[in-house]
This record gives structure tokens, C-alpha cells and sequence, in this order.
């Protein structure tokens, strides 16, 4: 490399040499003196080059897939020449005897074709042969049956029609007369069945604020008299009243009677700051008559009426109708050992 220096302290570098002798720095870039360069004459211009027009590509062989190649044709052979046949002598014409012209057989599908008609054979004579007659000597008569007088006619596996006197005809024997059957009656109910049977519909009316039901042997009339809320200044309250009158009837036309009274009360207090709760509840079971009326403000649970409300009740309002039932039956009511 000449003209080379080292980068790293400007010592002149052995041609061909890697590291500097000097320092031992690698040689990466070397800095030489531009040698000069002698000019070059010009190079005379090449003349522009034009794109040739396609050439045409000649036809390519058909490509055969799986085929074999075509072959070429064979020459025909020539036809061999026959070999010399002897010579054929003519026969003489045979005398034919003239037939009749026979029909083209017809062509059937699956069937046999038509025979041709057949020469007409002319009739021959029927030559008559005499038959010997045989008769038979007549037979002498043994008995000579007499003439019979003429059979009436006879009719096969049947008789003959025979006039039938006409009958008269007689009546129908007079049939019985049966008794109409009873129809089943159900078994009579007793006095006390009928009466309680009948008690719901005969006291139950919607004029009535009580109703009627059948327990058993008893007619228990339930009057719920009173069932509303009451207000006060600091009070609530909820009262119910309830009267049930109970009738028992006995098998010897008798009744007894029972009371009994039920009553419940419930409400909420405002007292001293505080809010209290309570209820109670009493009842009473014998005999009694009462009569009350009570109102105050409030709301009628039964009605849904509000504001003034009032109350009355009267034991004699339910007992009386009762008493009244069973004595239009003929009962009575039992005494105090009764």
C-alpha cells in the first residue's frame, strides 16, 4: 500500500501489513495521496436500442395424456389371387310341376307363423253298405194285463193341494189384570228429622243480622252483634261481640235451650310518653236476657260505615223466632227436670 499512514501516530505503514510497526494500531482506514489520473478519451455514444417486436412461436406438438403416440398407417396388401376353379357344367332344366303361389309367411312376435292353405281335396263318394236287418220274432203274450183306467197325476216328494175348510178364529183368552207393584217409599222421617231439616230455610231471612245452622240434634242461631274499631283522644281499640242461642231437641217432642255470650277486646294506648298494647276477652255460658245498645266514633267492620256508629241487641231478637218454629211443629219446650 503505498502512500499508506497510520491513523494513530502518522507513521508511514508497511505494504501489505495489518497493524502499525510503530504504535500496533489495525490498520482500518488508510490515507493515501491521490495519484493522478490520466484523462480518458470518450467513448464513442452506442446507438439507441429499439424493442424487438415478438417473434412468432411455431405451433407446439399436442401434448397426449396417458395415450400412446398415433401410428403411422400400414400399406395395404395386396389381395392374393384366387386359385383357378374348375370348370362347371350346366344341367339340364328339370319340368317342375306348376304350384300355387305361396303366401309370404307373416311375422308374429312370440307366436308360430301361419301354415300355407292346403290343396282342397276333391269329395269322395260315400259308398252305402247294406245293413243287415235283424227282427225279432214277436213273443206270445202270457197274461194280458187289463186296461187301467188313468193315474191321477203325481207329484214328486209333495202332496197335492188339498181345500182346507176356512176355521174360525178364536178370541184370545182374556188376559190377568196385575195389581200395579207399590214403588219404593223411602222410610218416613221422624219429627225431629223433619224439624231440622227445615229450620235453616224457615229462619234464615236477610232481614236478619243472625244466621241458622244444623250441629247435630241442635238448631244454633249465631249473632255477631258488634264488630268494630273505636277511636279516642289516645286510644285505639278493636271490640267484638258475639250471641249463639243453641237449641237441642229430644225424641219425646221436647227442647232445651243453652246461652252463651263471647266478647274480645284489643287496642293501643298513648299514656305518659309511652305506647302500650293490650286485650282481654270473657264469655258466659247458661242462661240469660240482655238487652244493650252502645256508639261511639269509629268504623263498623261489617258495613264499612264510619264516624258515629251505634249498636244494639236484644236476646229476645234471635230467641223468639226459634221458639216460634218449633212450637208450629208441636214441640215444647222441656221444663226444669225435663
Amino acid at each position: 500500500m503505498p502512500g499508506s499512514f497510520c491513523t494513530n501516530c502518522g507513521k508511514p505503514l508497511n505494504p501489505g501489513s495489518r497493524f502499525c510497526a510503530e504504535c500496533g494500531t489495525p490498520v482500518r482506514a488508510t490515507a493515501g495521496i491521490p495519484e493522478q489520473v490520466k484523462p480518458q478519451p470518450l467513448q464513442p455514444q452506442q446507438p439507441p436500442q429499439y424493442v424487438q417486436p415478438p417473434q412468432p412461436q411455431p405451433p407446439q406438438p399436442q401434448q397426449y395424456v396417458n395415450a400412446q403416440p398415433q401410428q403411422p398407417p400400414q400399406p395395404q396388401q395386396p389381395p392374393l389371387p384366387l386359385p383357378p376353379q374348375p370348370p362347371q357344367y350346366a344341367q339340364a332344366p328339370q319340368p317342375q310341376s306348376p304350384r300355387p303361389p305361396q303366401p309370404t309367411p307373416q311375422q308374429y312376435v312370440n307366436a308360430q307363423a301361419p301354415q300355407p292353405p292346403q290343396p282342397q281335396q276333391p269329395p269322395q263318394p260315400i259308398q252305402q253298405t247294406a245293413r243287415p236287418v235283424y227282427t225279432q220274432p214277436p213273443q206270445p203274450q202270457r197274461y194280458a194285463q187289463p186296461s187301467q183306467p188313468p193315474q191321477p197325476q203325481q207329484y214328486v216328494n209333495a202332496q197335492p193341494p188339498q181345500p182346507q175348510p176356512t176355521q174360525p178364529r178364536t178370541p184370545l183368552p182374556p188376559q190377568p189384570q196385575y195389581a200395579p207393584q207399590p214403588q219404593y217409599a223411602p222410610p218416613a222421617m221422624s219429627a225431629k228429622q223433619i224439624a231440622l231439616a227445615n229450620a235453616p230455610g224457615a229462619l234464615n231471612r236477610p232481614d236478619r243480622p243472625w244466621e241458622v245452622t244444623i250441629e247435630g240434634d241442635s238448631i244454633v242461631a249465631r249473632w255477631k252483634w258488634m264488630d268494630a274499631r273505636f277511636f279516642a283522644p289516645h286510644e285505639i281499640s278493636n271490640e267484638t261481640r258475639q250471641f249463639t242461642f243453641t237449641v237441642t231437641l229430644s225424641d219425646k217432642m221436647t227442647w232445651k235451650e243453652i246461652d252463651k255470650t263471647e266478647n274480645k277486646t284489643s287496642g293501643v294506648k298513648m299514656s305518659g310518653g309511652k305506647l302500650s298494647f293490650g286485650s282481654s276477652s270473657n264469655s258466659f255460658k247458661g242462661k240469660t236476657n240482655q238487652k244493650s245498645f252502645s256508639f261511639g266514633v269509629g268504623q263498623n267492620n261489617q258495613t264499612g260505615e264510619a264516624g258515629i256508629i251505634g249498636f244494639k241487641f236484644n236476646t229476645t231478637d234471635v230467641k223468639q223466632p226459634v221458639r216460634d218454629y218449633l212450637i208450629s211443629y208441636g214441640w215444647k219446650k222441656a221444663g226444669m227436670l225435663g
